[in-house]
């Protein structure tokens, strides 16, 4: 291990010194002597091991025990402040400039366990199914090549119409009639050639076939964005649960948004949760407007940025669970969004995992994601 300083500035204050790398953030460190300073200084160029970095600060005329250190680098790197240099410079020239700003944001989240290129390497080796290539998804499929991800299979069956264009920018005029699913790999082939792709047109009709899409593609990750027929929310989430895979769904429900995921073993499914539609609450009133609502004939409002915004928090919530940067904000905790006020966001549910589902039910409490579609 080589402890590495993030991009961190400082100032002395008397006899201390005030660290900021966030705005939000600053750290204020005792340092009559000069040792800490020294110690940053060193830090900050890298390529030391602890007891180098013992041994340089002793070159100085600074005699540091190397338990000192030890417990220096525990501090920083507690709050973030270290990465592990020896895990950084494994990304040649070409592939810095590709994920210049990835990396950047990865930064922050970094640690002495996992650097920037960590997380990285992570999305390059992730695959995710990718149902439906419609509004949600066609939002969401460039924010994950963007990001990187490895390897995308796309499931589609319907064909590019001039309505999809309110929303839908994967797609130009001279792709009407096409195969949606079709256009959107050649898409991601253009925009990253290093990205694996792979296109499947094919309509999903029961929790079956859903099956045998994640036996196939043994994927790490599944994005929902489909939502017909009636029920296939269901089928998604009784196949993913079975196979133990995430998945991350978004849509809309007239004025609002909701984003929700499910982690198999861990969180509530979605059978673990009050059959009350989006926005649900106990009251009465609610739950027969929600009835009501049900038999209310369909019509897609997903203008551009509704799908855009839905697009984005989905995407947040699939980097989470591919990477670990953080826990998956809305794993059987959906989030809803208000178009009809400010794109007010909140949680009104968390959907408890029940032990008696007869889905989720059996899984063990210990069960967590692990890329390559395994658990642990």
């Amino acid at each position: 291990m080589r402890p590495q300083l993030k991009s961190i500035v400082w100032e002395r204050v008397d006899r201390q010194l005030r660290l900021v790398y966030d705005v939000r953030d600053q750290f204020v460190l005792d340092d009559e002597d000069g040792a800490v300073e020294a110690l940053l200084v060193l830090l900050r160029a890298g390529g030391r091991t602890v007891s180098e970095l013992a041994a340089a600060l002793g070159e100085q005329g600074r005699q540091v025990p190397v338990d000192d250190v030890v417990a220096a680098v525990e501090v920083l790197d507690h709050y973030r402040l270290l990465e592990d240099g020896g895990h950084l410079g494994r990304l040649d020239e070409t592939e810095q400039e590709r994920y210049f700003s990835n990396l950047a944001f990865f930064e922050s989240f970094g640690s002495l366990a996992r650097s920037r290129e960590d997380f990285q390497e992570r999305l390059r080796g992730a695959h995710v199914l990718v149902l439906g290539t419609g509004g949600l998804n066609s939002n969401t499929i460039p924010h994950m090549c963007g990001l990187g991800v490895g390897r995308l299979t796309l499931l589609d069956r319907d064909a590019v119409e001039l309505r999809n264009f309110a929303r839908q920018y994967l797609y130009r005029r001279s792709d009407l009639g096409a195969h949606k699913v079709a256009v959107a790999a050649d898409w991601v082939r253009a925009f990253d050639p290093a990205i694996k792709v792979d296109a499947v047109e094919a309509r999903i009709d029961s929790v079956d076939s859903v099956t045998e899409l994640l036996d196939r593609f043994r994927p790490d990750l599944v994005m929902s964005g489909v939502d017909s027929p009636v029920g296939i929310d269901g089928w998604v989430n009784d196949a993913c649960v079975s196979r133990r895979t995430p998945y991350v769904r978004g849509g809309m429900y007239v004025t609002q948004g909701v984003v929700w995921s499910v982690n198999p073993g861990v969180s509530g499914c979605l059978r673990c949760s009050p059959d009350d539609g989006p926005g649900d609450d106990v009251d009465p009133q609610e739950r027969s407007a929600a009835a009501l609502f049900r038999g209310k004939p369909r019509a897609n409002r997903g203008i551009g940025p509704v799908a855009g915004l839905l697009g984005a928090f989905c995407a947040f919530e699939v980097l989470r669970y591919l990477t670990d940067f953080e826990p998956p904000a809305h794993a059987g905790r959906p989030l809803i969004i208000d178009f009809a006020n400010a794109c007010a966001t909140r949680n009104n549910t968390v959907w408890q995992r029940d032990p008696s589902c007869a889905i989720c039910g059996s899984l063990g409490p210990t069960t967590t994601f692990r890329q390559g579609g395994e658990t642990e």
